[in-house]
């Protein structure tokens, strides 16, 4: 009954845990459970070249929470995690974004797609929550609603729901991830059921390298990617940025991509990110989009982050191109 009442009490307390680090609630040896997140107050001023306007907008939506919990059974620990944050329906409500069980080598449930999970550990740092890994084949924030990933040894198999609704078989992926000195890198093959067409599909297919090496107490970042197919995941299409459409006249476009990124700590506390991504489509409308940030980010102690970080947003189509400029201040609590 007391192990109980400690569960209901960390379940209870879930919405208001913004004063303690990752918090262990409960552990009886064999099984336990956590709780952790971030609190993020974030402030993003805008200027539009398409509408001629600027705007300020203020923000805690980032803010998440998670739970953890844990069990020893039959000799394997198993592990669960549910985590939440703000951007649900009409960007003001609480929404699932991971629930899933791991077990040994694999992952079940809904969390990262296989192609963010190659390149995100290999680019330079960004504050922009809505705009990460432009220039890969895994942007877009992409979270599949169910998910298997096996991954021993480097190498990771990805099986996941399509992002093509009438697709026959679940998106693929296999990737490998190395190191060979101070260079870390990750190789990636992807095929999945596209539509090329209003009512056909055929396989499309996307290959991706992406690496970092490190430089003292720096480190230079690159990647590239091309393939067929790939919009849902690089999250520019035909007809340009978050379009997510694949084909023309019936059949699949390609597109290739690329980033490059430094990251360096300039003191101990303070550390400094510049990152350039690109994507050209080869559509008849030549669409293309750039995107270029720098940001500084001060660790005012290990849990609390303050950022400040200025980025622009180039979207080109059919020979019009519409630059977006912002700049983001953000204090993130991380618990």
């Amino acid at each position: 009954m007391d192990n109980m009442k400690k569960v209901y009490l960390a379940l209870a307390t879930v919405a208001a845990c913004s004063s303690a680090q990752a918090m262990e609630v409960y552990n009886n040896g064999d099984a336990s459970l956590s709780i952790g997140g971030y609190v993020e107050a974030e402030g993003v001023f805008t200027d539009n070249e398409a509408t001629d306007e600027n705007s300020f907008d203020g923000t805690a939506k980032q803010s998440r929470v998670n739970v953890k919990a844990s069990k020893m059974v039959n000799g394997q620990k198993v592990t669960g995690v549910v985590e939440g944050d703000f951007y649900g329906t009409g960007n003001k409500t609480f929404r699932l974004r991971h629930a899933y069980m791991q077990a040994g080598n694999y992952t079940l449930g809904q969390t990262w797609s296989g192609q963010f999970l190659s390149v995100y550990p290999q680019l330079s740092e960004q504050v922009d929550f809505a705009n990460t890994a432009i220039g890969t084949m895994g942007a877009g924030n992409v979270r599949p609603d169910l998910v298997l990933h096996y991954a021993n040894n480097g190498v990771r198999l990805t099986a996941q729901d399509p992002a093509y609704n009438d697709a026959n078989y679940p998106d693929l992926l296999a990737s490998y991830t190395g190191k060979a000195g101070n260079l870390g890198y990750n190789i990636a093959a992807m095929a999945r059921e596209a539509q090329s067409d209003a009512n056909d599909s055929e396989m499309g297919y996307g290959v991706s390298l992406a690496g970092k090496y490190k430089i003292g107490n720096g480190s230079l970042h690159a990647s590239a990617f091309t393939g067929e197919g790939v919009a849902p995941y690089s999250n520019v299409g035909v007809g340009g940025y978050k379009t997510k459409v694949d084909y023309e006249d019936g059949e699949l476009v390609s597109q290739v991509g690329y980033t490059v990124g430094y990251k360096q700590q300039l003191t101990d506390k303070l550390r400094g990110n510049l990152y350039y991504g690109a994507v050209d489509v080869d559509d008849k409308a030549d669409s293309s989009i750039q995107y270029v940030s720098a940001n500084m980010i001060y660790a005012y102690a290990p849990e609390i982050d303050f950022g400040v970080e200025v980025r622009q947003l180039t979207n080109e189509t059919a020979g019009n191109s519409n630059d977006t400029q912002q700049v983001e201040l953000s204090a993130k609590y991380k618990f």
